[in-house]
């Protein structure tokens, strides 16, 4: 995916941050911060499940479901807490639980 210009980024930091359902059916919000607006968003290394801000550090989840192919972004309301391992669930209701 190509960078974002400066507008276009600022233009969708608007809308999700007011209402956040739907985030994750934005590819381009896995690279945008919703707390300082940043567009430096990178993969933590070693979990390949999370990407943090490299300017204020804000960490969130964003991968695709291993059942149905569909963007978990933690988020995203419709994508909540597993109670068992932390990880999102998918709206298919699926989980990437390791137990």
């Amino acid at each position: 995916m190509e960078p974002l210009d400066r507008d276009t980024a600022k233009k969708l930091y608007k809308h999700y941050r007011k209402n956040l359902d739907g985030i994750r059916n934005c590819p381009e919000m896995a690279s945008i911060c919703l707390i300082c607006e940043s567009i430096h968003i990178v993969p933590v290394e070693g979990n390949p499940y999370k990407r943090v801000c490299r300017n204020c550090g804000f960490a969130f989840f964003r991968y695709k479901c291993s059942a149905c192919g569909a963007t978990i972004d933690g988020r995203d309301p419709k994508n909540p807490p597993c109670e068992t391992c932390g990880l999102r669930v998918c709206t298919c209701g699926a989980c990437d639980c390791p137990t």
